[in-house]
């Protein structure tokens, strides 16, 4: 789809209610933009606290605004200003980011990627360049950047984004100590399950199960350099932020968020609805929703 862009573009991606202001057949532009850098071929999105401020009205540039319902009842766009006024004004700006300014990827294999003959690819699938793909299974419409690893006996949902230098399935740190008091290793012959809907950052770390499967639920969310060990099982709807570890055979619930460089120790159970704060040493079950803060980390009264 070419710029510029009209009304009819983006009509389906106002999933909200909402309602316009100004004359939307005027609507045409070709950038999404920052307030600051906003001209007349431009879209941005105002917030609830901008959406009250009067600098900011004033100083708006933009052709196109999707705008917090907060905004003056009074207020009157100028000429060449169409307004969106919703109480999701910045779910309705991200879904026609994602429907107009998102290249997608040709699905497809990049003639560097090597594939196990017996891996199971879904359809519209997107395998970047130098990956290796063990037998596994990958959904329909998943996309794996540069560079991955996929092991065998992973089974990757459908819908689902892995970045570049990121590795699901490898042998997890288990050990255990013979007589003589070397450490012998724990084969693992497990594997990693990805659900719907996951996404998954660069330079992450997603191990396999000892003899069952690490787990990684629906619509979750995991940053760069996250550490996943062996046996885990990640809710759904969950968010790991950067530099977070989760240590073996924790198994966490469901809408959790898990803030930057939070450890987990392992063996844990985290009910659903926990909030980790940063930094974060979780050493005992969590067994009450809420937030936690600290190290060793408490329930924040």
């Amino acid at each position: 789809m070419a710029p510029p862009f009209s009304f009819s573009d983006i009509e389906d991606c106002l999933i909200y209610p909402f309602q316009l202001f100004g004359n939307p057949s005027k609507i045409s532009f070709n950038k999404a933009t920052t307030l600051e850098a906003s001209d007349a071929l431009s879209m941005v999105w105002l917030g609830a606290s901008k959406a009250v401020d009067p600098s900011v009205l004033e100083s708006l540039q933009a052709n196109l605004a999707i705008v917090h319902s907060s905004l003056p009842a009074n207020y009157q766009p100028r000429e060449g200003l169409t307004l969106i006024k919703t109480d999701y004004p910045k779910e309705i700006f991200i879904q026609i980011l994602q429907k107009l300014f998102v290249e997608r990827p040709i699905p497809g294999i990049h003639p560097t990627a090597i594939v196990h003959p017996e891996a199971c690819i879904g359809k519209d699938v997107s395998i970047g360049a130098f990956c290796l793909i063990g037998k596994c299974t990958i959904g329909d419409s998943t996309r794996i950047q540069s560079h991955c690893v996929v092991h065998d006996d992973s089974k990757i949902g459908q819908h689902v984004l892995i970045k570049s230098h990121t590795t699901i399935g490898s042998d997890g740190f288990g050990y255990s100590k013979n007589p003589d008091g070397h450490y012998i290793k724990f084969p693992h012959l497990g594997g990693v399950i990805v659900e719907d809907f996951v996404e998954i950052g660069s330079n992450t770390c997603i191990d396999r199960g000892t003899l069952g499967y690490t787990m990684i639920g629906q619509y979750s969310k995991i940053d760069n350099l996250v550490h996943i060990a062996h046996n885990v099982k990640l809710g759904r709807n969950c968010i790991v932020v950067a530099h977070v570890l989760v240590g073996g055979s924790t198994e966490i619930g469901d809408d959790c968020w898990i803030a930057p460089s939070a450890t987990l120790r392992d063996g844990l159970k985290i009910c659903s609805g926990v909030t980790i704060g940063m930094s974060a040493l979780v050493t005992r079950n969590l067994d009450k929703p809420g937030i936690y803060l600290g190290s060793p980390a408490k329930l924040k009264e």
